[in-house]
């Protein structure tokens, strides 16, 4: 009996005694959005009747109008429209020829001008050799006429040997024989005196034991016309402006200024000994 009022006083709600219920939803607190404007009506175009019997059929003048307009219209944009891509053709078409013409006028030069540079080249080098052959003749006439610079070449030839250095022959040719034994007998020196008829007027060769001395004619010349030719191909590869001033610069070295210190030393020569002084 008390089970039963128990259950019936209960709160628990039963699965069997559930027939339906409602959802609840938590209310929301967010402003309300406002309203959309409504669109605004399209207003239908009005068209006009007009009535058929107020309706003119085109006249045929005025056919004629629309037809040449349209005609003139469609003339001018052609012709607009050919005129462009009649220009754009031609220009390419030309660019084209243009090069062409370019490459053959190109290889044109090439070919002209190559043959005359090489004739330069030659022409240069028989210029060179004439002046040359040339300078060798115009020295060795002057010197076999008047040697008296042998002197001047002996002493700074003599110049390069070592101090207190003995047994020094002195090569010349037998025209200078006598001057350079005056010079000598001046300077109480030791030197033997060798008569060389190999070599020219006005050049000696001076020997030791260890060392020679070329301060010959043919050396000396060789020398100059090296130093001219390597200014003009140092000229040649490295051009200068034009000079209009009357200044020539450095003359061309004369074979009495060469250095005998350019002369080259050899070591320990056995020539042949034409004659000793007394």
């Amino acid at each position: 009996m008390s089970s039963s009022s128990d259950e019936s006083h209960s709160e628990l709600i039963r699965a069997r005694d559930v027939e339906g219920f409602d959802v609840w939803a938590l209310p929301s607190f967010d402003p309300e959005p406002p309203e959309p404007e409504p669109e605004p009506e399209e207003i239908p175009e009005e068209i006009e009747e007009v009535p058929l019997e107020e309706v003119q059929p085109l006249t045929l003048e005025e056919l004629e109008s629309i037809r040449q307009e349209a005609y003139n219209e469609g003339f001018a944009t052609g012709e607009k429209e050919g005129f462009h891509s009649t220009t754009l053709k031609v220009r390419q078409e030309a660019e084209v020829a243009l090069v062409a013409k370019l490459q053959a006028l190109e290889q044109l030069m090439v070919n002209l001008f190559e043959p005359i540079a090489e004739q330069d080249m030659q022409i240069e080098k028989t210029l060179v050799e004439l002046v040359k052959h040339v300078t060798r003749e115009v020295i060795q006439r002057e010197l076999a006429m008047d040697s008296s610079q042998i002197e001047h070449v002996m002493r700074e030839a003599l110049k390069l040997l070592p101090l207190g250095v003995g047994n020094v022959r002195l090569y010349v040719n037998p025209q200078d024989f006598e001057q350079v034994k005056s010079l000598r007998e001046r300077h109480e020196e030791s030197w033997r005196i060798v008569e060389d008829e190999a070599l020219l007027p006005g050049g000696c060769r001076v020997e030791t034991e260890h060392s020679r001395i070329d301060a010959s004619v043919e050396t000396r010349i060789t020398q100059a016309m090296d130093q001219l030719f390597d200014r003009m191909h140092e000229q040649s590869l490295h051009p200068g402006t034009a000079d209009l001033s009357l200044d020539l610069g450095p003359r061309t070295p004369s074979v009495a200024d060469i250095d005998p210190e350019q002369s080259y030393v050899t070591e320990h020569p056995e020539p042949a000994e034409a004659a000793d002084a007394p």
